[in-house]
């Protein structure tokens, strides 16, 4: 009786534990639902499995500004109110490489909504998005030292953080050096999407 009684337990801890789990994932998983369809690729070969707002997630490989998955990513994003703040694609989708995350660049007086907005893209899918003060900063072809904002502070939870400050508008402030990557060259301007 008290074996049965134990299983019984350690069968709902296990259910608690699943139902915790999944219910978050379930969110970022439901919205990507109506992105693509994971069952019309290859995990093995069509895309990676990348971190999504803490989650992992299959995310299928794009190309281009005329891709599907991504045209549908980006029309989830834009029904966001950005209110005054612009919206430059700019990264490998832009330059039309093969790639799992589509890279923006926020430019705009920063406010209180800013880190919330930015939060709730990140829900949306495999957005990379950071805020900087001028859109001369991120242009050029050659290695640089930017500056630049984020939402968060870390890939996930149990992630080390990386070398940057919270400042008090509710933004992780970092400085790195931008370099290129080996045989890739960036040929196109910051493309202004809202």
């Amino acid at each position: 009786m008290c074996c049965c009684s134990n299983l019984s337990k350690k069968t709902m801890e296990l259910s608690s534990f699943k139902h915790k789990r999944f219910n978050s994932l379930d969110k970022t998983f439901f919205s990507m639902i109506k992105v693509f369809n994971e069952d019309d690729y290859n995990i093995e070969k069509d895309g990676l499995i990348r971190n999504v707002d803490g989650s992992f997630i299959f995310i299928p490989y794009m190309v281009g500004i005329d891709d599907v998955v991504y045209n549908k990513f980006l029309k989830e994003l834009l029904k966001l109110d950005w209110l005054h703040y612009k919206l430059y694609l700019v990264g490998g989708i832009l330059e039309g490489w093969k790639t799992t995350d589509i890279d923006i660049c926020i430019t705009g007086k920063r406010d209180k909504q800013l880190p919330e907005l930015m939060n709730k893209a990140r829900k949306l899918g495999p957005f990379d998005m950071y805020w900087v003060k001028s859109l001369d900063k991120i242009k050029g072809n050659g290695s640089r030292v930017w500056k630049f904002a984020k939402s968060h502070d870390r890939w996930g939870p149990k992630t080390d953080q990386w070398s940057g400050k919270w400042k008090k508008d509710g933004l992780f402030h970092m400085s790195d050096k931008f370099t290129i990557k080996e045989n890739r060259k960036y040929k196109k301007e910051p493309l202004l999407i809202n």
